[in-house]
């Protein structure tokens, strides 16, 4: 990931789409299975590069939501059977979990954890998560969660970060910084997102 990244997109998705698109093709090969978790984009241009990445890679590509894709429901609950993945994503989706998984808006304490526990139970061994979030001070605010380092390590846990692009948005010259996290525990989402996290994880043991 390069170390400045210009708003051409107005938002974090300036930063998470190329990451999405180097993480595919890093680590998503011919054959592998690979689950977008609240797959269904707002803006679905933002979705053509990505799309592009995922065709090269020619991977098996699926989504996990609510609104729809081949796997429709609450991932949290969703039985999934004996099915399981080499890649899990979740672009800028799990922060939403505590109050959107089933589409009614209710609050749920812990339900992003639920989330991440579910991912990696579905990993095959070896298996990778991709995960993007709002980055910055650690507090719930209407509609997503922002993390901190020590958040986002407890939201993983049982896993491994063996990718961590952390970025801010400098409003002055409208361009995303790579980004101690150490650096931006005060950073607050406003009427947009000001810290971005995106990050690659992998199982401890076993995929699982």
């Amino acid at each position: 990931m390069d170390r400045s990244i210009s708003n051409a997109l107005g938002s974090e998705r300036s930063v998470e789409i190329p990451f999405t698109c180097d993480s595919i093709l890093k680590y998503c090969t011919e054959g592998m299975d690979v689950l977008e978790v609240g797959g269904v984009p707002t803006d679905s241009s933002h979705y053509f590069s990505i799309n592009s990445a995922l065709q090269k890679s020619e991977c098996n590509y699926s989504v996990c939501d609510f609104r729809g894709g081949e796997y429709v429901g609450d991932f949290v609950t969703l039985d999934f059977g004996d099915k399981k993945f080499d890649v899990i994503m979740f672009i800028s989706s799990l922060e939403h979990f505590p109050q959107c998984t089933e589409g009614d808006m209710e609050f749920r304490e812990g339900e992003d954890k639920k989330g991440y526990a579910k991912a990696l139970s579905l990993l095959n061994k070896g298996g990778k998560i991709i995960l993007t979030v709002p980055f910055g001070k650690p507090v719930w605010q209407s509609y997503h969660q922002n993390y901190n380092w020590d958040k986002l390590l407890d939201l993983t846990e049982g896993s491994e970060v063996i990718e961590a692009h952390t970025y801010v948005l400098e409003d002055e010259s409208d361009t995303w910084n790579l980004t101690d996290p150490e650096d931006m525990e005060d950073i607050c989402y406003t009427h947009k997102a000001y810290g971005v996290g995106c990050f690659v994880l992998e199982g401890e043991s076993n995929g699982t």
